[in-house]
């Protein structure tokens, strides 16, 4: 059974690899900056050295394919787990093309594929919980999926000017303090263990139906500037709730025994 994961966990990685370079080869033909070996080059190792630490990171943790509902190990990468695994995938395909676009023409293309990367935060979601997939390793993956697009996704928006300086700051603090509070927590109680809580959730939705109707504004030239200062500073005044948030929850852990 192991065996038979890990080939899967390898396939699935190797699969999305190519994937990721597919979507930058179309960006790049359509830009054309596709034969530029200054470019692509980069690209293509920084993609291949993420993948490969990807692959590392799911073997060590092969242990956690394991559906939380009835403790059943896993012979291969669920379709919950496949989808977030695709939204890990396409952090150096977005950081890449956003370097791009400073000097190609893919702006609202690239805005789109941003959008469907955050579509899929619901859809795995969904798919976990209706098939009963809901695994250790993909509340990890999850976790740790969101915070890093949303990393690249507040320095996309902030490069674009579609959020001000005041908010891509708030953003940036958020999640270095989850970094920061997690790191300490594995140095010192030699554990991983997400925790989903409703302040939390709210940031990370906030954050995104923020960024979905900026996208909307640029792409419909929408002018109601009142309603999206608005929708920032909400979701702003919920970030700023999170911290405080996220830090009774890393004491509460602090105390609790070492395992």
């Amino acid at each position: 059974m192991a065996d038979r994961l890990s080939k899967s966990i390898l396939a699935t990685v190797a699969a999305y690899f190519l994937t990721q370079t597919a979507i930058y080869a179309a960006f790049a033909a359509a830009g054309g900056f596709f034969a530029l070996a200054s470019r692509t080059l980069p690209f293509l190792v920084t993609a291949a050295v993420f993948h490969v630490f990807l692959l590392a990171m799911l073997l060590l943790f092969k242990a956690d394919f394991v559906k939380e509902s009835n403790g059943e190990r896993l012979e291969r990468v669920n379709l919950a787990n496949r989808i977030t695994l695709f939204r890990v995938s396409t952090l150096p395909t977005l950081l890449f093309l956003v370097i791009a676009a400073r000097d190609y023409r893919i702006r609202v293309p690239l805005l789109i594929l941003v959008v469907l990367v955050f579509a899929t935060d619901f859809v795995d979601g969904y798919v976990s919980r209706r098939g009963g997939e809901v695994t250790r390793v993909g509340r990890m993956m999850d976790s740790a999926s969101d915070y890093s697009l949303l990393i690249v996704l507040t320095v996309v928006f902030y490069y674009f000017n579609l959020i001000p300086r005041w908010f891509f700051f708030v953003v940036l603090v958020r999640l270095g303090l989850q970094v920061i509070l997690m790191g300490v927590l594995i140095l010192v109680k030699r554990k991983i263990d997400p925790k989903t809580t409703i302040m939390g959730k709210a940031a990370v939705a906030g954050i995104m139906v923020l960024y979905a109707t900026e996208i909307l504004k640029l792409l419909f030239a929408i002018r109601a500037r009142f309603v999206f200062v608005g929708i920032e500073y909400a979701v702003g005044a919920i970030v700023v709730a999170s911290m405080a948030d996220k830090a009774l929850i890393f004491l509460k852990d602090m105390r609790a025994p070492k395992r």
